[in-house]
């Protein structure tokens, strides 16, 4: 499967669960492609009229309309099942991360405008998709419109120069460092009216945490190079870390996040969830290669047990290497 098929495959899987439309970024993320390619192929299936886009933004990209209700009948949804409420997309919803879902909840409804949420837990856990989930949750409960900003952004891709990082965040004026040609403004500014998911938080430097805090406490800025913090927006921010919190971030920065949700790895998920997951991405593969996959108990302990250091990730491509290998040496290729 090359990049391009890859990419289209991820629009039709993640409709699946955001019916209203994509971001380049939710893309690129749930791919592990680089933006500006994904942002390329997306184009390319825009003029082959294989999916649409929103006038809004961020820009949201979706498979057309008639195309929707065969794509839920292909994984087995009822196409009412599409304004289900968001968090029931999420494995463990009404179970083992009930608890967290609810926080969620709390922190996206508590008034005027929501409480600050940090994120934690390992890599492949699926911190990505739940914050995106909680701004899907905010728009289904109208706490946000439906065309609020919704921006993603990882701080590890800047984390080997600070200034840019922070700078790319708050903007800057010209001259404010060497390279600054002309004024810019940040993901601050884009993110006015929505929510803002800081990923790989602790990446940010300590001046870039206080300045973030001091949004957080005021609701102004400044760009960089400015002298004084006049600008203002209404942001709803999502932090998550893969790290210790009180070993990578400030405290005075933590201090002003009330609340904090731990999403627990897949060693930690119960086996309902585990077993769960596992069948969600066979068949997931199984339309991918238009082939019946069976699997006896035996194998989907030694599957799921084998992924547990990976997590959601390490789970699907073991389900691909396995499946890759029985596709080649099976002599019936429509069952597996």
């Amino acid at each position: 499967m090359n990049r391009k098929e890859k990419i289209f495959q991820a629009v039709c899987e993640l409709c699946i669960t955001f019916p209203n439309g994509l971001t380049t970024e939710q893309i690129a993320l749930y791919t592990n492609i680089a933006r500006p390619n994904v942002s390329n192929y997306l184009n390319q299936f825009i003029k082959e009229n294989k999916i649409v886009k929103s006038g809004t933004r961020p820009v949201l990209y979706s498979i057309k309309k008639e195309n929707l209700k065969t794509i839920h009948q292909s994984a087995n949804l009822p196409v009412h099942d599409v304004q289900k409420e968001p968090f029931q997309y999420f494995l463990g919803y009404n179970g083992s991360i009930k608890k967290q879902i609810n926080q969620a909840k709390a922190a996206v409804m508590y008034p005027p405008h929501g409480l600050h949420t940090l994120l934690t837990g390992d890599t492949g856990v699926g911190k990505s998709l739940f914050a995106s989930l909680m701004y899907n949750y905010a728009v289904y409960q109208n706490a946000l419109d439906k065309n609020s900003p919704f921006i993603v952004f990882n701080c590890a891709d800047y984390a080997s120069n600070p200034q840019l990082l922070v700078s790319h965040i708050f903007g800057h004026v010209k001259g404010a460092f060497t390279g600054a040609t002309r004024d810019k403004f940040g993901l601050l500014s884009e993110a006015d009216g929505g929510m803002l998911f800081l990923d790989e938080v602790h990446r940010l430097p300590p001046e870039g945490q206080e300045m973030i805090f001091y949004f957080m406490d005021t609701g102004t800025y400044g760009l960089l190079g400015e002298t004084q913090r006049s600008r203002k927006a209404q942001i709803l921010l999502i932090c998550a870390t893969t790290e210790e919190p009180n070993s990578t971030l400030l405290s005075t920065f933590l201090r002003r996040i009330p609340i904090k949700i731990n999403i627990p790895n897949l060693a930690e998920r119960s086996p309902g969830d585990q077993v769960d997951l596992l069948k969600y991405l066979l068949e997931i593969e199984a339309r991918k290669i238009n082939c019946a996959i069976t699997i006896d108990t035996d194998s989907a302990k030694a599957i799921i047990g084998s992924s547990f250091s990976g997590n959601v990730g390490k789970l699907k491509s073991t389900i691909q290497s396995v499946c890759a290998h029985f596709f080649i040496e099976d002599n019936n290729p429509n069952q597996l």
